[in-house]
């Protein structure tokens, strides 16, 4: 009797696999748990990485524009201008990777207006000269839009700083927009228009227009009548 008693405890071979299956399940459970955990706390640290550095930057650029106000050199005071407008610009792209949480891609069409909207405050007189904005609310992944952004910062303060001297009025115009597989950002002024032989003298802003458009595989061109014209095409398959 107790021999048969014992035999009806064991357990049977299908019990034991679903046991089994129920034991993996719960694991493969906690792991994934575990998984989701490790990425939210990640996201919340790169969060918080993407604030200190555009704290940090926006420090520094501070820190410049007091130094500018206190240089009496007008070529030093331009240079300390454009230093600190160009890391206003990277702050305001980690400002928008901070926003933007975990998602890989940043509005490019808000941020360029947020850009613009800045160095207008910077430039002085905002009745002497307007800056009018017509963006798309286009969504490009970072790769894309850390370049970009800085290119037409650059291509926009040159404006400010040399497209209207002597108390000149004028209006800067800047167009984001995506036809077939391009972007297209486009930074035009009714100012004075290029200097003779820019294209083969131009300076440092220039050549970081340049640089930054060829980092993204673009194309830059560049047209003065009756003002300054730069378009700036950039290669882009949305979602990609």
């Amino acid at each position: 009797m107790n021999q048969n008693c014992l035999e009806m405890e064991e357990p049977l071979p299908g019990a034991t696999r679903v046991q089994a299956l129920e034991s993996e399940n719960s694991r493969l459970r906690q792991l994934c748990a575990d998984a989701k955990d490790l990425v939210t706390r990640q996201e919340v640290l790169l969060r918080e990485g993407d604030h200190r550095i555009k704290n940090s930057l926006q420090i520094v650029a501070s820190l410049l524009s007091m130094q500018e106000r206190r240089e009496t050199n007008a070529a030093a005071r331009g240079a300390l201008h454009a230093a600190a407008a160009r890391i206003q610009a990277v702050a305001r792209i980690h400002d928008a990777l901070q926003l933007n949480g975990s998602a890989d891609t940043i509005n490019l069409g808000t941020l360029l207006e947020s850009m613009c909207i800045s160095l207008h405050e910077m430039a002085g007189d905002p009745r002497r000269v307007r800056i009018l904005v017509h963006a798309e609310p286009i969504n490009a992944p970072i790769a894309v839009v850390q370049p970009l952004v800085l290119a037409v910062n650059e291509l926009v303060l040159n404006a400010l700083r040399h497209a209207f001297p002597a108390g000149r009025i004028g209006t800067i115009s800047v167009s984001l927009s995506r036809e077939g597989g391009e972007l297209r950002a486009v930074v035009v002024d009714d100012g004075i228009g290029l200097p003779a032989g820019h294209a083969r003298s131009g300076g440092f802003g220039t050549k970081l227009v340049e640089m930054m458009t060829a980092k993204i595989g673009g194309e830059l061109r560049i047209e003065s009548t009756g003002g300054a014209r730069f378009v700036l095409s950039v290669p882009f398959i949305a979602g990609v």
